[in-house]
């Protein structure tokens, strides 16, 4: 299963988080067992995804995937299943225009931006390489499509997990077609495994 993480806090983020409700079949539950800010109360259901809702900025939330798999059971009353890859949908802010790009989470030296000093989260390579490629056939007219080094938290997720972003600024923030084609790369994952399996040469 795949987790999603929107914040509250990020307007790309919650913008992201209704298309990503709009273009699925989406089932809504109760997990009645955290608060609202931490991603309790209503959550969403789709093959392959949860979706959550969390009030802090992604950068401040460690220990994302523990959230998840929780809030009553399947129709079959097996327990829901952890998630084996975390997206968080985010904006991304600098001088590079309008942009989709994703990256890894984590710091390589002191943490200016959430997480802890030189502490990283478990990259997922396999799933970063699908992501890209869908924001390469979905970006609007005017996008650039890029990846970034690993530059914030936060450092600990439980899972491996990537940032899903869409920039540069308000304007781009406020977006629907950058949003949605966010949204569309993001539901390309399911079924990706993390890592790709490794491959001897001779």
């Amino acid at each position: 299963m795949i987790a999603i993480v929107v914040s509250r806090a990020d307007s790309a983020s919650v913008r992201i988080g209704e298309h990503l409700l709009d273009l699925g079949d989406w089932e809504a539950r109760e997990d009645d067992s955290l608060p609202d800010a931490e991603g309790g109360g209503r959550f969403y259901r789709t093959g392959g995804f949860e979706l959550r809702k969390f009030d802090d900025l992604h950068l401040e939330i460690e220990d994302a995937a523990e959230v998840f798999g929780h809030g009553g059971t399947d129709s079959d009353a097996e327990p829901l299943p952890s998630p084996d890859l975390l997206v968080f949908v985010s904006r991304h802010s600098g001088d590079t225009g309008p942009l989709l790009t994703a990256h890894f989470t984590g710091n390589f030296g002191p943490a200016e931006f959430g997480g802890v000093d030189n502490g990283l989260a478990e990259a997922c390579p396999n799933a970063h390489a699908r992501l890209l490629a869908g924001f390469e056939e979905y970006a609007p007219e005017g996008y650039d499509v890029g990846m970034e080094c690993t530059h914030h938290g936060p450092s600990s997720v439980g899972v491996p997990s990537l940032f899903a972003e869409l920039g540069s600024d308000e304007e781009q923030w406020q977006d629907p077609e950058g949003a949605r084609a966010v949204a569309r790369a993001v539901l390309d994952l399911r079924g990706a495994e993390p890592h790709r399996e490794r491959q001897l040469g001779g």
